[in-house]
């Protein structure tokens, strides 16, 4: 049975907290695409390699959601960076197809890190 947006949000949700990369990743579906910005991932590989690179990224920040809201198959969750020393923040939007992320646009509101 696929899972559903809010299992697909909270398994993402939980994987980022822990700071796991290979779990972060497992949410998206072989041909998802992942819009950061000006950078475009596609396909699972190019945001497995991405979500690699998090966790040294992110020094000493820690990612904190302040809401999350499921919509049928949208997601949408806002977070910003608690510690280190940037102060980003944002709005994810993830579409949920047959319990995997198949597309998710990153709109930041400042910095990235």
């Amino acid at each position: 049975m696929d899972r559903s947006p809010q299992d697909v949000a909270d398994s993402h949700l939980a994987a980022v907290i822990a700071g796991d990369p290979v779990a972060m990743a497992a949410d998206y579906a072989k041909d998802a695409i992942l819009e950061r910005g000006a950078d475009v991932y596609r396909g699972h590989a190019a945001i497995a390699a991405y979500f690699a690179s998090v966790p040294e990224r992110l020094g000493a920040a820690a990612v904190v959601f302040d809401t999350v809201e499921v919509d049928q198959d949208m997601v949408s969750f806002g977070w910003h960076l608690d510690g280190g020393d940037v102060a980003a923040s944002g709005t994810d939007v993830c579409r949920v197809v047959e319990g995997a992320i198949v597309h998710q646009v990153v709109r930041l509101n400042n910095s990235d890190f």
